[in-house]
């Protein structure tokens, strides 16, 4: 029964979209450590060696040849966790100093910082508060759509609480809020295309319990987006029925279907159009695969308006050569965001974002990780692709420290 509620509140999570993410550094995919009861601080240090072939976001067949460079990174990083009986705590800073072997003008910080509450009051209600801020150097770092890829720095935000009550043992809503905010550096040449702006969203789940394995029920958002240059903000509304179900002890289902309709503006047409949903994952000890698919209407922080959204996502973790100590952990997204609002200067946009890690604990102190990454964008336009890779390897120092 238990676990039902939780792949209804992690469908909540998916019927988001998803907070604002960014990460600069491939590597360190490691599980999460498992805290013990207490305090526990875990200080990080590592060290990368990174070749990226498109510094500059150049598109296809531009100065390609003066366009690379090696850059080394250096990222301290610190993690704070109170494990309680009934209450989880969590915060924590990561910092990569990106240091140019050639381009030394592009050194710069890319900066994270997360803190995050989670109480359980009664068997039948908890809740939950965290948020998130970062400071990243280039937008393909950040996990939305509708964002042209460009070497412009940005700063994202991203706050969220919800509370989850049990009403009965066939019956439980989930419900939240989310605020997310993006702002862009924006010199003159890039102004018209990364807007930044700000989301409101309140999110709500019911599910009802059919038997052990499956729970039925409906999912509700609500958007209101506010994007720099727009007259004036517009809101989406979401209705789905869903489904949540355990096809077995490692297997699960996640899925909705139902419309999204935006509301008509002085200025924009009202649209509404099917949103759709499903994920499927797998977890056991040391391995775990997920596959997804969202489409909707989203907020466009990149062009302004509104496009419809869809995304593709799938990834998997697992040990190699029988060994725990060895892994190989891959992950890829892709998103087709094409214009519903008519500003002239509003592009489709496809994005592909992949990674690979291979790693290797040496200790239960130190990873050493191998990495390759990939974006590709395109905006379906002569001159309008562009890809960027990026290989090397790096080493992880890190070790949890019990605190009285």
């Amino acid at each position: 029964m238990k676990r039902i509620w939780l792949i209804a509140a992690a469908s909540l999570t998916l019927l988001s979209g998803g907070g604002v993410g960014a990460q600069e550094r491939m590597g360190s995919a490691a599980p999460a450590p498992a805290y013990r009861p207490g305090w526990t601080l875990t200080p990080t240090f590592g060290v990368a060696e990174t070749y990226d072939d498109n510094i500059s976001f150049f598109g296809r067949n531009t100065a390609e040849e003066q366009n690379d460079d090696y850059i080394a990174t250096y990222f301290p990083e610190v993690d704070l966790h109170y494990a309680g009986h009934h209450t989880q705590f969590g915060s924590g800073y990561t910092g990569s100093f990106l240091d140019y072997r050639s381009h030394s003008g592009l050194n710069r910080w890319d900066q994270r910082g997360r803190i995050e509450v989670r109480r359980e009051e009664t068997a039948q209600i908890k809740w939950f508060a965290h948020g998130n801020a970062a400071a990243v150097p280039t937008t393909d770092l950040i996990d939305l759509g509708g964002i042209p890829f460009r070497r412009t720095g940005a700063t994202t935000m991203d706050g969220r609480a919800g509370v989850e009550y049990v009403i009965s043992g066939t019956n439980a809503v989930s419900t939240s809020v989310n605020y997310n905010r993006v702002d862009f550096e924006r010199p003159d040449d890039v102004s018209a295309f990364l807007r930044g702006g700000h989301i409101f969203e309140s999110m709500t789940a019911w599910r009802h319990k059919i038997d052990e394995r499956m729970a039925l029920g409906a999912d509700y958002s609500f958007r209101r987006a506010s994007i720099v240059g727009d007259a004036e903000p517009f809101n989406l509304h979401s209705t789905q029925a869903a489904i949540d179900y355990e096809i077995s002890p490692i297997w699960s289902l996640s899925g909705a279907g139902g419309i999204v309709y935006m509301e008509s503006t002085p200025t924009i047409e009202g649209r509404t159009g099917p949103a759709w949903r499903i994920a499927v994952e797998r977890h056991r000890v040391g391995r775990t695969f997920h596959v997804s698919y969202l489409r909707s209407f989203i907020p466009s922080f990149g062009f302004g308006g509104t496009v419809k959204n869809e995304q593709v996502s799938v990834g998997y973790r697992t040990p190699l050569f029988n060994n725990r100590r060895f892994y190989l952990d891959n992950v890829a997204v892709f998103r087709d965001d094409q214009p519903l609002t008519d500003i002239s200067e509003q592009l489709p946009l496809r994005s592909l974002r992949t990674y690979t890690i291979f790693g290797w604990e040496a200790q239960n102190w130190v990873r050493i990780e191998a990495f390759y990454a990939r974006v590709d964008q395109s905006s379906l336009r002569a001159g309008g692709r562009l890809d960027r890779n990026r290989i090397g390897f790096q080493i992880v120092t890190s070790k949890p420290v019990r605190m009285p």
